[in-house]
């Protein structure tokens, strides 16, 4: 209560987006635990499957060099706005289309209007929040979304034992409702431009050009792909690796729907807290913890597994002992994600935010494109374990990279005050 407390004075829009998270989290997480499994049962390999998930994040690069600047150009909400209602006819058309180039196509289309929301809804946040404020403004965001992953993976193991297309329909439904949300209650936080700029209006340079410039923020991606390559495993690839591995457990209990609605339950309890408390320590520290815990984690649940298969543990001590290292898992991604976005929004021009944003979600694509095409690979060969391990231990080299680029940008402005006081 006192966390939210002290969030009392976020902008309007910010707690809009709250709520909004909610609704969005119980679509995506009542389907996505689910994906690989649905397509396991309608493709003829494990690769098959990694393909289509990659064509989402390989599509993205579409959106992200246009959603950013578009956000920059033309406003956040409008965005915002027709990229969810364009995700909500792409998951409502999966009901209908039964073949493996049809899964590829809407896959494409998916990952293309997912990677239009996300630059023009996090520059919204950056726009209303003042900077000390912006990693609680992301964490109150990622509360929102885990209150509805919290509920998202138990609905949609329930429903998936009557009818899994039913699932895409409900998951179509709520993001339509999202984009009727920010339609009406949302006003436009573009920051108005000053005499002199509406000139460089069309100079707007793309994503890759901001790369190109800013040496920081291209070394903080490529740092990030490792971390969104463990992301996509962790939430898309690893019930195959359950499905694999623990032979001797049924498929329907398949652990990974409760450690996800476990791992929202604990975002939903803790989240304002960490990002409270990261908000008080320098960026490079808490991204060097979270992507330790993130790291080692993973390499638990690579090799777990295998341990349990060879003992023929119990299900209900396969769920405790694995709820344990997702307490650990779940510590490290509630410190990364929100800093993560904090680190963009501070070294981010403010006419350039939605570019930034945009820029940054290479990451995400990378590391989403490659993740599922490699895990596929290595899972037809039972070799999950390695998957997990290396992503592992690349997690952990990435905290000593983020802790590295955060001081070289706190030297920077350093610098610059000085300059500034001379001159």
């Amino acid at each position: 209560m006192n966390s939210f407390r002290q969030l009392k004075d976020l902008d309007r829009n910010v707690w809009i987006r709250f709520f909004g998270e909610a609704i969005n989290g119980i679509a995506f997480m009542m389907l996505m635990p689910f994906f690989a499994l649905y397509l396991k049962d309608r493709v003829d390999s494990l690769f098959l499957v990694g393909l289509v998930i990659a064509v989402a994040p390989i599509a993205s690069v579409v959106g992200t060099m246009v959603g950013g600047r578009l956000a920059d150009q033309y406003g956040r909400k409008p965005v915002m706005v027709w990229s969810m209602i364009g995700n909500a006819i792409v998951m409502s058309l999966f009901i209908v289309i039964d073949s493996l180039i049809g899964y590829i196509i809407l896959s494409a289309f998916m990952g293309f209007f997912n990677s239009l929301f996300h630059p023009a809804a996090s520059a919204m946040v950056a726009d209303v929040t003042a900077p000390e404020k912006r990693t609680e403004a992301f964490g109150l965001l990622r509360l929102g979304h885990n209150i509805g992953a919290t509920i998202g993976p138990l609905i949609g193991a329930a429903i998936i034992v009557v009818s899994k297309s039913v699932i895409f329909f409900i998951a179509a439904t709520t993001v339509f409702i999202y984009a009727i949300v920010v339609a009406i209650f949302i006003y436009e936080s573009l920051p108005s431009k000053k005499e002199g700029e509406k000139e460089k209006e069309e100079e707007l340079p793309s994503p890759l050009k901001v790369l190109v410039q800013d040496k920081i923020l291209l070394i903080f991606i490529v740092t990030g792909i490792v971390i969104s390559m463990s992301f996509s495993q962790m939430e898309g690839m690893l019930p195959l690796h359950f499905d694999k591995e623990l032979k001797h457990l049924a498929p329907e209990q398949n652990p990974f729907p409760y450690l996800m609605a476990f791992n929202g339950l604990l975002v939903v309890l803790f989240q304002l807290a960490v990002s409270s408390w990261a908000a008080k320590r320098t960026v490079g520290f808490v991204m060097i913890i979270g992507a330790a815990l993130f790291g080692l984690s993973q390499i638990a649940v690579g090799w777990l597994p295998l341990v349990f298969f060879a003992g023929k543990t119990e299900f209900w001590t396969i769920i405790a002992i694995m709820l344990v290292i997702y307490t650990f898992y779940t510590l490290g991604e509630m410190l990364i994600t929100p800093v993560q976005m904090t680190f963009i929004s501070n070294i981010a021009p403010e006419h350039l935010r939605g570019t930034y944003m945009g820029a940054s979600g290479l990451q995400w694509i990378v590391g989403g494109a490659i993740g599922p095409l490699l895990s596929g690979y290595l899972l037809d060969r039972s070799l999950g374990n390695i998957m997990f391990t290396g992503l592992g231990i690349g997690c952990v080299i990435a905290g000593f990279v983020y802790v590295t680029i955060d001081k070289m940008v706190s030297t920077a402005r350093v610098e610059e005050e000085i300059v500034s006081v001379e001159s």
